[in-house]
This record gives C-alpha cells, structure tokens and sequence, in this order.
C-alpha cells in the first residue's frame, strides 16, 4: 500500500440519492477514499413506479457544478432547456373561456450567463446515472469511488464511526455522511441523540402529486400549449396549483400538483392510491386533459420536519447533508441544485486535510457555512407554493390584478409588488459552492496549526501534494482551460434553443 494511500481519510455515504453521489464524487476528487452504502438494488430506487415520474430541475447553481464534472455533453443531450414559464388560472374566471393566461417570465440570458449556467430538466433516473458514471470513472488523480447495492444501513455508532448493516456485516470510516434522505437511519441517529421523537413530522394538509406524459402524446393531443415556448407553465388555483416543466432529450412533461384531498403516505416509487384525475377538483379543460394522458403518479404528503439543531453527531465524526439535514418540500425547485451544492461544498474543504483529527472541524464548517442558506431556500420554496395555492379572497384578487398589469405592460410576472422573488432567484443562481467553501479555508481553518498533514489539489493537475496546514496557502481546483470555455460556449446556445 502506498503512502499515499495509508494517508487518505476514508468517507462512508449512506445513501446513493443525488447528494450522496454529489458528495462521493466532490470527496473523490479531493483525493480520498468513498464508500457508497446503498439499500436498494439499484440506482433510484426499486418499485413498481420507476421513477420516471420524477423530474430533475437544475437551475444555473447547480447546472455549473455539472459542468465542473465534465457532464457538458450529457447536458447537451440529455436535458431539455427552460426559457422561463407561462402562468395561467387553474381555473378560468367568469365568462372567461381559457385557458386564462395571466403573464409570461422569461429568464434573463444575462443573468444565467453571470450565474455561469443554465436551467435545465433532467429525468432523475438519467441524472443519476451521469453522476455515478463520473464517481466510478477510474482516473490517474483519484481512486474510484466504491459502491455496495442491497447494503442497508440499520444502525450506526458515532462514536466508533462505524455502521453495521442488516447482514451483520460491519464498516468503520473517518467520517459518515448521511445522504439517505428525511426518513433515513443517519438523521434518526442524530434526532435520538438529540432527544427527539423521530415520528413528530407533522402533516401540512397538501400533497404532491408527479406524473409524466410523453411529449408525442400530447402532441398527438392537440396540447401544445404544454410543450411550446416559454416550456413551463403554471396553474394557479384556490388551495391547489399545478406546475408542467420539460424533462429529458424528449421533453416530456412532468406534472407536478398540489392538492389538499390525498392524505396518502407515499414515495417517489409508489402508485398514488387517488388517481390524480380524481382529486383535480374543478379545474381548465386544458388540465384535465393533459392529466388524463399521464402515466402512473405518485403521491407525497408534505410535512413539517422538525429541524435538527446540529447536523454533525456530538463524536464530530457524522454529518447529514441533503433532505437529511435541511429537508425541502417534495418536488421543491432547488432540491436538486442544493443537494449538488452540498457535496461540493464538502468535497472542497475536504481539500485541505488528510489529518483525521480534523474531520469534527470540518464537518462543522459544513454546517456553519451552508445552514442559513438553507434555511432561506425553503423558506422561498414554501412563499413558492403559497403564491400559487393562495385562497381564492383579497390577497389572490391583489395578486391576480398586479400580474395582469405586468402582462399589459410588457413585463415579466416576477417584477413590480413579486420583484423580492427573482432577488431571491438571482441570489440563490450566483452561489458557487466551491468558493464558498474557499472563504472559510481562507478565513479560519488555514490558521489552525496543530502541524497536521493537509491534502490540497495541485493547480496544474489533479495529483495530490502534501504540506502543515500552518504554512499552506489556498489551493483552488484546476484553472479553466480552453477545453472548459468550449463547454460553455456550447451551453449558452443550449440556453438559446428556445429564445
């Protein structure tokens, strides 16, 4: 074994979700060792709704991380682009025949230019696939990250840093990362050790409903509406809203609908037990044709998860990230994208050490830097799904004329009295996950000398160098190369295919 081996730090992930493999492949690249523990037998997920019902949305925050990762090309091929979306009434008012369209918000291309992405939709189960193509990819910079199917996690001990699985079979780590989602082992670990229940999740009192239709089918359909330019609608209603995006090479539509008349305790991979046809409720035309056209749905409460106060175990050696940690609402725009952010985030400052002693520092730099934005960023998912199930009442008639009046004028729904949202937008697309990771080396952890090894990426090359973090100086990931600037020249006229 070489040295260089003896010397990594040694990561389990429990869980291969999107922030999982985000981790395994941010901590591959900083040089250490990754062991995937993953219950199902495959990616995904196993059940009789493949996943497909699932979209993948990936605004400019989490689309540059992909580009980072070489994924330029599948992004080319394999996602389909969103110029902004047309928002409608679920259902028309008055004489009204509809669809009653209300306003258009287009992206500014400048702003996704400054955020360095664009906005795109992946179907989930090809979004997980490219990631964990690129964490097994054997490279001369980094070892493989190793993956272990049908491997369920059913207790672990923080203090040990070890997890044992339902076979008996036992592994110990430097540090664990919970990546297995709101209902996994690692969070229940850590809200027993905070002294709480693990079923005090309360329900809200809407689900989410998720559908596909094929994009042929609905063409086939007289629904073009749902398939052409801007590429998104939304529909919003009294108590209920509907929003339809373009997924995948195909651009199919993803349905996704919030309802308050399923009380069903669902998942990603489960038949809705409520065909979503019978819980539209008075609704366009329009609606109830798409929806009828759709594939199996599935159907996910929305709850209020109690919120963890540390993300890190009292050892310092286990750290949850992802809905682990920060859960968002089923379906929320930026799961993907924050859920990217935090595996690079990690990977990054994971960069600077090889010293186990400062795994417990690390892991709480993770919570210290992320939390707040987090926390802002559901904050914005839930006034999301407010503002397009508003009750039917004053505050929806304020809304519905301001948006009217933005339409007359030429301007996009998100301005005037709505403006707060896309500073919100603009705020939450500009993050980069990497450099803020960078900001706390910068400030704090390159001033701890306790004379420990630290491992940094070599500018020139992904090979591993070795200095005492008393005298390292900041270390990025390789400058961008001619090779990257082609990749976004072909990304920016992939945003432009629809302007």
């Amino acid at each position: 074994m070489s040295d260089e081996e003896t010397t990594r730090l040694s990561f389990i992930i429990v869980g291969a979700s999107i922030s999982g493999l985000a981790s395994a492949i941010a901590l591959k690249t900083a040089g250490h060792s990754v062991l995937v523990l993953e219950r199902d037998s495959q990616l995904g997920g196993v059940g009789p709704v493949p996943n497909r019902s699932a979209c993948a949305q990936i605004p400019p925050n989490g689309c540059k991380i992909l580009l980072d990762w070489g994924l330029a090309k599948e992004i080319e091929t394999h996602s389909a682009p969103l110029a902004g979306f047309a928002l409608y009434k679920y259902a028309a008012e008055g004489q009204i025949p509809g669809p009653d369209h209300m306003g258009n918000n287009m992206w500014d291309l400048e702003l996704l230019e400054e955020a360095r992405g664009g906005y795109l939709q992946f179907s989930h189960r090809e979004l997980t696939q490219f990631l964990y193509n690129v964490a097994t990819k054997d490279t001369e910079f980094a070892p493989p990250v190793s993956f272990r199917f049908e491997a369920e996690v059913v207790e672990i001990d923080c203090n040990a840093c070890s997890v044992t699985l339902r076979s008996g079979e036992a592994h110990a780590a430097d540090a664990i990362i919970g990546a297995d989602g709101v209902n996994g082992v690692v969070r229940r670990t850590l809200l027993q050790e905070e002294g709480e229940c693990t079923d005090t999740e309360a329900n809200t009192g809407m689900a989410v409903y998720s559908a596909i239709v094929e994009n042929s089918v609905a063409v086939e359909n007289g629904l073009n509406l749902f398939v052409d330019y801007p590429g998104s609608t939304i529909w919003a209603g009294s108590n209920r809203g509907l929003k339809t995006f373009p997924v995948g090479a195909h651009n199919d539509i993803w349905i996704l609908f919030y309802t308050p008349d399923s009380s069903q305790e669902g998942n990603w991979m489960e038949e809705a037990q409520k065909k979503i046809t019978d819980v539209l409720g008075p609704c366009d035309s329009m609606l109830q044709k798409l929806v009828a056209l759709a594939g199996p749905a599935t159907c996910i409460q929305m709850k209020e998860h109690h919120a963890l106060e540390s993300w890190v175990s009292a050892s310092g050696r286990v750290l949850v990230l992802g809905d682990a940690a920060h859960p968002l609402p089923p379906g929320a725009v930026h799961s993907y994208s924050v859920a990217l952010e935090d595996g690079a985030f990690i990977g990054k400052i994971f960069t600077h050490t090889r010293n186990s002693n400062r795994v417990p520092e690390f892991l709480r730099a993770f919570q210290e830097h992320r939390e707040s934005r987090c926390s802002r960023i559901r904050q914005m998912e839930q006034e999301y799904i407010s503002a397009i199930t508003l009750p039917d009442g004053e505050m929806q008639v304020e809304r519905d004329i301001g948006i009217r009046a933005r339409q007359a004028a030429g301007q996009n729904v998100l301005e005037g009295d709505m403006q707060q949202m896309m500073e919100d937008f603009r705020m939450v697309f500009g993050y980069e996950a990497t450099d803020d990771a960078d900001e706390w080396w910068m400030t704090w952890g390159r001033y701890r000398d306790d004379s420990a090894t630290s491992a940094v990426v070599d500018g020139s090359k992904y090979s591993t160098v070795f200095t005492t973090t008393s005298t390292q100086e900041e270390q990025d990931y390789p400058p961008p190369s001619d090779k990257y600037e082609q990749l976004a020249g072909k990304l920016e006229g992939h945003v432009q295919m629809y302007s």
